[in-house]
This record gives C-alpha cells, sequence and structure tokens, in this order.
C-alpha cells in the first residue's frame, strides 16, 4: 500500500494471480483508476512521487521489475528488470520526484528518471557500501593494473579478466569466486532535505550517502551512550528524517533520537514501548509522528502536547484463537489470542475493555452459560477458570491439569451444568461447570483421536445432558460420531460410584454409541427436535441430516432413575454404617 498526501489518494494491489493496482480517493474511498501491468504473481512495494503523477511499483518472483506509472492515465512509462535483486524498501526523493532509491539487505541503487519529451528511462547506479568492521575496501585498479608490479623477463602482469579471455562489460566487472568480502546489510534508508541518503545498517552502523557522487560516510558516535545491558544498536526497523538527525526504532522496543553533526551524532531515547516499532510516519506538518508496533498496535506522538502519546488502535498479542460471548451475550465478548491473551470487548463500540494474560500458549476458549466464569483450554493440558463478573477487571480464579496432551476443545452445555474438555489424544473429561464446587472433575471418556467438534443438547425437561463427539477416520475416508449421555444428578452421586481408579467414567452411566457415516464431516451436530443428527460434508455443499435410533436418543428413563437409585442408596448405606461405627466407638 502507498498514500499520496497532496493529491489525497491511496493505492493498494491485489494478491492474485496477474494482480492488479487500485487507485482510490481518501477518504471518501471511491475508485479513481485500475493499473495493469504484466506482472504475474504480486507486487510486494508501491511508492508515490511528492509531486506529479507518478507512481513505482516493485515485483520479486519472477520479474524483479521495477516500473514507473502514470496513475492518473493508468500508463507504464518505463520499467526495468533486475534479477535476483530482491528490494526490501523503495522510496522517491522528497526534493527531487525523478530520483529513487532501492535498498536490500546486501545492496543500495540510486535510480535516476531521466526525460525526453515523453519517454522516460532508468538510470542505475549501485552503491559501493563499506566493509562488515566499517572500513573502506582499498581495490586496485584490474582492468589497468599500473600500480602492479612488472616482471622484467614476461612482462607487465595482466589483469585477471584477461587471463580469463573476458571482454566488454564482463572484463570490468569480473571478480574471482573466491574474491569476496563481506559487506554491511542494509535494513532501512531515509531521505534529507539536501538530498542525502541516512542508512541503517544490520551491524548497528550509521551511514550518509551522497546521492551525487554516491559517497559514503560512516558517522561515528560523538560521545558513548549507555544502552540496554550494554548491547550495541542493532537492526533498526525503520528510520524517519527530523530536523539536525533521525528517528530510528531499533528490535528492544526503543526509538532513539540521533543528533547529526558533520560525520558524528549523538544518541538520546525518544520514546520505549513493549516491542520492536516496525513503522514511523510524519503528519506532512511534521507535527504529529504516527508508530506502529509488530504486534500492530498504532500510536500518534503529538510535539508540544500535554499528553504527547495518543494509542489509536490496540491490536492483540498473536493469532485470535476463539471468541465466546459473555452471557447473556448482547454487551461484551471474550477473544483468545494463541499466547493466551484474553480480551474483554464491548460489542457496542468493538473497543477493548480490558485484559489479562495467562503466560502460556493457549488453544480454546467458552463462557459459561450459567455463571460469569470462563474456561481456557491451554497447549500444556491445562485449564484455567477466570471471573468475568466485573468485566473491566478479569481474573483467574482457578486452574486445573487434566493431561499431558494439549487441549484442543472446551465447552459448556446450554445449562451451564458440564464442562466438556476434549484433548489431542481423544480424552474427554467432564467436569462441574459450578464454581461452587470449585469445578470438581468427575472423570473422562475415551473416544478417537482428532477431535473435531463436540454437540450437545440440554434441555429443562429432560435429565441427561446428551452429548455428540466427531472425529475422523482417515485410513477409511469415513467420520466417527459418539454419542453419549451425562445424568443431570451426576454432581449428587459419590464420586467412588461413577468412576474407576484410572478417573474413567464407568460406561454404564454414559449409555455410548458409535455411528459411522461413509463421509468425510467437517462438523456434526445433535439437532434439538427429534431424533437427528446434522452433518456438514466439505466435499460437497450440503448439510446431510441423519436418523437417530429411538433408544439411542432417548435411552430408558427406568433404567437411569433405578441405576441411580441403587447408586444413591449404596452411597446412604455407606455414610449411614459409617455414623454407627463412630458412635460404637
Amino acid at each position: 500500500m502507498a498514500t499520496n498526501v497532496p493529491s489525497e489518494v491511496v493505492a493498494f494491489s491485489d494478491r492474485r494471480f496477474k494482480p492488479v493496482i487500485y487507485i482510490y480517493s481518501f477518504p471518501s474511498l471511491t475508485r479513481k483508476n485500475k493499473l495493469k501491468g504484466d506482472i504475474l504473481l504480486d507486487y510486494t512495494l508501491l511508492c508515490f512521487s511528492y509531486c506529479g503523477t507518478y507512481l513505482a511499483s516493485y515485483s520479486s518472483l519472477p520479474e524483479f521489475e521495477l516500473a514507473l506509472w502514470n496513475w492518473e492515465a493508468s500508463a507504464i512509462l518505463c520499467k526495468k528488470s533486475n534479477p535476483g535483486m530482491d528490494v526490501s524498501q523503495m522510496s522517491f526523493n522528497p526534493m527531487n520526484w525523478h530520483q529513487m532509491c532501492l535498498s536490500s539487505s546486501s545492496a543500495m541503487s540510486v535510480w535516476t528518471i531521466e526525460r525526453s519529451n515523453q519517454e522516460h528511462h532508468f538510470r542505475i547506479r549501485s552503491v559501493k557500501l563499506p566493509l562488515e568492521d566499517a572500513t573502506f575496501l582499498n581495490e586496485p585498479d584490474m582492468l589497468f593494473p599500473t600500480t602492479l608490479p612488472k616482471d622484467l623477463i614476461y612482462g607487465p602482469v595482466l589483469p585477471l579478466s584477461a587471463i580469463a579471455g573476458l571482454v566488454g562489460e564482463e572484463a570490468e566487472t569480473f571478480r574471482p569466486k573466491d574474491d569476496i568480502y563481506p559487506l554491511l546489510h542494509p535494513t532501512m534508508h531515509c531521505w534529507t532535505p539536501s538530498s542525502d541518503l541516512y542508512v541503517g545498517c544490520e551491524e548497528g552502523h550509521l551511514l550518509m550517502i551522497n546521492t551525487e557522487t554516491l559517497k559514503v560516510t560512516v558517522l561515528q558516535k560523538a560521545e558513548e551512550f549507555p544502552l540496554p545491558d550494554g548491547a550495541p544498536l542493532i537492526n533498526p526497523l525503520t528510520l524517519v528524517y527530523q530536523k539536525d538527525g533521525i528517528l530510528a526504532s531499533g528490535i528492544d522496543g526503543v526509538i532513539y533520537s540521533f543528533i547529526i553533526k558533520d560525520s558524528k551524532y549523538q544518541v538520546k531515547t525518544f520514546l520505549e514501548f513493549d516491542g520492536p516499532v516496525t513503522h514511523l510516519v510524519f503528519s506532512p506538518s511534521y507535527k504529529m509522528l504516527l508508530i506502529q508496533t509488530d504486534k500492530g498496535s498504532v500510536y500518534i506522538y503529538t510535539f508540544g502536547a500535554e499528553m504527547p502519546l495518543d494509542k489509536l488502535l490496540d491490536a492483540c498479542d498473536g493469532k485470535v484463537q476463539a471468541v465466546s460471548f459473555i452471557t447473556p451475550g448482547t454487551k461484551y465478548f471474550l477473544t483468545l489470542t494463541s499466547s493466551g491473551e484474553v480480551s474483554t470487548v464491548s460489542l457496542e463500540d468493538c473497543n477493548c475493555t480490558s485484559r489479562i494474560f495467562l503466560k502460556t500458549q493457549a488453544t480454546a476458549l467458552a463462557c459459561s452459560p450459567s455463571s460469569p466464569t470462563a474456561a481456557v483450554g491451554t497447549v500444556d493440558g491445562y485449564v484455567y477458570f477466570l471471573n468475568i463478573l466485573d468485566v473491566e477487571s478479569p481474573q483467574m480464579i482457578h486452574q486445573a491439569f487434566l493431561s499431558q496432551s494439549p487441549v484442543k476443545i472446551v465447552t459448556y452445555d446450554q445449562r451451564g451444568i458440564f464442562l466438556l474438555v476434549g484433548t489431542e489424544e481423544g480424552n474427554i473429561f467432564v467436569i462441574d461447570a459450578r464454581p461452587s464446587k470449585s469445578f470438581q472433575i468427575f472423570g473422562f471418556t475415551e473416544t478417537g483421536k482428532d477431535i473435531l467438534q463436540i454437540s450437545t443438547v440440554s434441555v429443562m425437561e429432560s435429565d441427561v445432558v446428551e452429548v455428540l463427539v466427531l472425529y475422523p477416520l482417515p485410513d477409511m475416508g469415513r467420520s466417527r460420531l459418539e454419542y453419549f449421555t451425562l445424568p443431570v444428578m451426576l454432581p449428587e452421586v459419590v464420586p467412588e460410584n461413577f468412576s474407576d481408579e484410572r478417573g474413567r467414567l464407568k460406561d454404564d452411566l454414559t449409555h455410548k454409541y458409535l455411528y459411522e457415516v461413509e463421509h468425510t464431516l467437517s462438523s456434526a451436530v445433535l439437532g434439538f427436535t427429534g431424533s437427528k443428527i446434522f452433518g456438514f460434508c466439505s466435499q460437497v455443499p450440503y448439510i446431510c441430516s441423519y436418523v437417530m435410533p429411538v433408544k439411542v436418543r432417548q435411552p430408558p428413563a427406568v433404567k437411569t432413575e433405578v441405576a441411580l437409585d441403587e447408586i444413591l442408596l449404596a452411597a446412604l448405606a455407606d455414610s449411614v454404617s459409617q455414623q454407627i461405627r463412630s458412635l460404637e466407638q
């Protein structure tokens, strides 16, 4: 993307085969033009000139082509291909529209746009960078080696290109393979009002380049500046020109102010952030500085203001893994990132209300429908429980370790009686969803690996919670549906009576059934009315409906009640006998 402030337009390209560059007006966002070129894969860089109607575009593989456009006329004025040169930054000279700089991690070049009437042409000049230690290489003239010693018997020493039998341009640029010197690696550059270039290098050196003579000057520190942990200023991510110097951001999250005088500079800390700053842009009036961090957060720094730093956009830390509404789901929802950052977001304005960092890699999130709590599954097999009663300050109130296998799915039934947690190894843990019971773990039931989905049906008139688990059978090209029930009275039963010594739930309590389908389903849910399962197959655009046997959908209520009565009577007998023995003693 690129912007042109005087013309109030923005340019961007799409990512598809034979991409197109679009020109839109701003802020109305109406399309003004569409530029079509011969690029096959992708435009990697776009840049407007500071005056006129010129737009430069660069594409990497396979063309490595720089093109100059008249974006108002949708015409390419000239183009040039540099095979193998993958450019990382491209910029126009603000003081001279027909001068550009292209830089990569290994080379820098100054491009001049020459014009004769309506004809345009690129002229390229490469910059000779210093060595890695910031010294310059004194190369002898290999084409006319007047400084080399002469042998009185065999005559003058011939240049290597002549020995190789090369002529023309190859003879002038020939260098043996073993004659290679490591050079500085440029990362970013910016222009000055005098049409010079400031260049930051990965090794921590700051260069100044005269674009007329291409003379390179290595700037030196005027005085020692103590940096954190004594580390040098390395790998500047972005540079912007300021009065008498530049602003540079490093990988340490600090924006440094460089005051440059002659060939020396002084360094001061300007601003500090919690992560690397990847983008700096001054406003046209140079009264405000736009700052973007690597996390995506955006700030504006206003010079001379009482509160200079203002956060415009607060982005999350990591990829969003899950979203869940806070009951009743009309005001707030939670988001979870892969780094374990849980954010509370308002539905009205989509502003972040609060954040809590779990400091662990997270995988799944679910909010309870029966209490102001939320459950978060992690990679290391834990489930974290959060108190979200106060949306402005959520707190972690409990954590439970379930398995060495990462948690893949967490889901509540509709009434919020049980929390079901599925792991990658194929175990589903059943947990009491009530905070008053300290989220008691009832046990687990074994299913297939690579669980795709857990669906539940929990209605008020039923005394069981129905659960459906979907997982694939990749070797057979099919899917398996596993159905079982959980009695609502389960929290009242003595724990020893519904699970074995390993914590595995007894089969006569869950009434488990298996069902295989001939398709590879990507999603399957239980229907609330009727004995049906609805499944979606990604291979065909249809939602399939499967009828379940009546005995599977509704297990005999008498058997369930008798089994539960027997369990409760046994627990009551054990309790009475213990009391009698204590009285006898």
